[in-house]
């Protein structure tokens, strides 16, 4: 069920009980966190904080807290799934969700009793009518009482018509999955209606919007959407008062023309420009001549070689403050149309700059740290308190290890596009990361193994003359750090579709079903899987028999 007024039918309901907060492990929720704890800290609201994974995850956290609450929240997990068959839970309990993950699962849809949905309505495609897909039964069984056989078969066969389209309904409805509104967006605005909203809470919602953006689950127009859709907030947060706001003690934030270089500001530029996917797949630079072009353009706008391979910070300041600029105005020359785009910056007292997506980068990466003593939890906590306000060298933490990150990412694609391990069997593409590959450690994770995915297609399709490979997907394989004989699979959409709706869920399921072989779909976005290493083969034809 629907949640309309979500201060009066989801805050006031949780007030004065003890709540079970479970939060999926993503930038979002982490940031919907933030804002949800600072409400409870207002209201002293108790709570337990558990983050999940996956299904399994969220499942066993469940089981073993559920006596202790009678109100759960839900962060970026669990809409997809129906709660109550899965989880089976005791009748006094109910479950609010938040989640950005569609489709939203029809069972969650029409729960009249324990699910509370925190989400608009408009934000969800497609519901199927609740009389298409549910029918009372036990009216069927009285009206075939005292029938003739002929009424009978007649009543059969309406049943089976009826079965078979509820059944087309249904796969029509969960074939595509997509993303909606960030949840941080919606716990900010709830903050904003009880007049709590910050300039804090409102930097949590923004970095959780970007994460989309950032991420490949939303177009840009709609980022843009949302981002000037949260920029009357920005401004009256961030007046400037008696000259100035930048002081020691406060955060301002500003939208802005942002380079589109992943983390310049604390890197090299020449690093940035290297192993941002925009600017690796516009110049091609695993070439040695797409390499050469990209110091011609650094020539040109005036740049010298030696000031773009030392830290951004210790550039002239010349050269820093024009460098954005100098940028665009090549643009057109370059063919570098979205060189710059609007992004949020913070700028809190004099401890540099950080822009949305840099806080993004930088969280993602502590969320899925390779170091293999950390639990989930740990992982988690240092994501979350990375967040926390004024924090500024546990964000530099997370960049670093996002540095790393992007060069693993660039080394991996610059292989797969020199050695010509794109493959191309007909309908999709796929490739193979292999185990013996030094930075596969960072592939476990779904959130990197997604950029690699991203990026690898991009490059793939700019350095391809076969104009087709722009309207197929791509198959990314990567072996799984925990488990030696399994390995991850993501597939995403192609660059023609310009849209992150992903088919893939069902199609997974169906080669799997198909080739009779076991896949594990316990991620909360059901195109990244796990299987059998031995089953990838079979896995493949099933897949190519079928979108053929």
């Amino acid at each position: 069920m629907f949640v309309t007024d979500i201060r009066t039918d989801f805050y006031d309901v949780i007030l004065g009980n003890r709540v079970l907060l479970l939060v999926g492990c993503d930038v979002d929720a982490i940031c919907a966190t933030k804002i949800l704890q600072y409400l409870f800290q207002c209201d002293n609201v108790l709570y337990t904080l558990i983050p999940v994974n996956g299904k399994s995850s969220l499942e066993e956290a469940f089981n073993r807290h559920k006596d202790q609450a009678k109100c759960v929240v839900m962060l970026n997990c669990g809409c997809k799934m129906d709660i109550i068959e899965v989880l089976d839970p005791p009748d006094d309990i109910v479950f609010f969700i938040a989640d950005s993950h569609r489709p939203v699962n029809v069972y969650n849809v029409y729960s009249e009793t324990q699910i509370r949905l925190l989400m608009n309505l408009d934000d969800c495609e497609g519901i199927p009518p609740y009389n298409e897909i549910f029918k009372d039964t036990d009216s069927d069984d009285e009206d075939e009482s005292g029938k003739s056989p002929e009424e009978l078969i007649m009543k059969r066969r309406e049943n089976r018509m009826w079965e078979e389209n509820r059944n087309k309904i249904m796969f029509d409805y969960s074939q595509i999955s997509y993303y909606g509104q960030p949840s941080s967006l919606l716990m900010f605005d709830l903050a904003w209606k009880m007049s709590r909203d910050n300039n804090d809470l409102l930097w949590w919602s923004l970095v959780g919007l970007t994460e989309q953006f950032v991420m490949n689950k939303t177009e840009q127009d709609k980022y843009i959407f949302n981002a000037s859709a949260m920029q009357s907030h920005v401004a009256r947060h961030n007046r400037i008062e008696n000259g100035s706001l930048n002081t020691a003690s406060c955060m301002k934030i500003s939208f802005d023309k942002e380079l589109n270089l992943a983390l310049y500001r604390h890197w090299s530029l020449y690093d940035s420009i290297m192993n941002s996917k925009y600017t690796a797949c516009k110049f091609k630079l695993w070439s040695f001549k797409g390499q050469k072009r990209m110091l011609e353009f650094l020539a040109e706008i005036g740049l010298p070689l030696l000031q773009c391979k030392q830290k951004f910070s210790a550039m002239d300041m010349e050269y820093r403050n024009n460098v954005s600029m100098w940028m665009e105005d090549m643009s057109d020359k370059y063919k570098l149309d979205k060189i710059v785009y609007g992004a949020f910056i913070s700028q809190y007292g004099f401890k540099g700059k950080f822009s949305a997506t840099d806080i993004v980068l930088a969280i993602n990466s502590l969320l899925e740290s390779i170091d293999k003593e950390k639990t989930i939890t740990d992982k988690f906590l240092d994501a979350l308190y990375a967040l926390s306000k004024g924090e500024v060298n546990a964000v530099k933490k997370g960049i670093d290890f996002a540095k790393l990150r992007l060069d693993a990412i660039s080394r991996q694609v610059q292989i797969f596009i020199d050695m010509k391990q794109i493959i191309n069997p007909g309908p999709f593409m796929y490739a193979i990361v292999p185990n013996t590959t030094y930075d596969s450690k960072y592939f476990s994770y779904p959130g990197c193994l997604s950029m690699l995915a991203h990026f690898t297609l991009e490059a793939h399709v700019n350095n391809s003359r076969n104009r087709r490979v722009g309207s197929l997907p791509l198959l990314l394989f990567a072996p799984d750090e925990s488990d030696s004989d399994r390995c991850l699979v993501i597939g995403i959409p192609p660059i023609s579709a310009q849209s992150p709706k992903n088919f893939f869920g069902k199609a997974f399921e169906q080669a799997a079903e198909q080739a009779r072989i076991m896949i594990m779909q316990d991620l909360f976005f059901d195109s990244i899987i796990y299987i059998h290493r031995n089953d990838q083969a079979k896995f493949l034809s099933a897949l190519f028999l079928l979108l053929s």
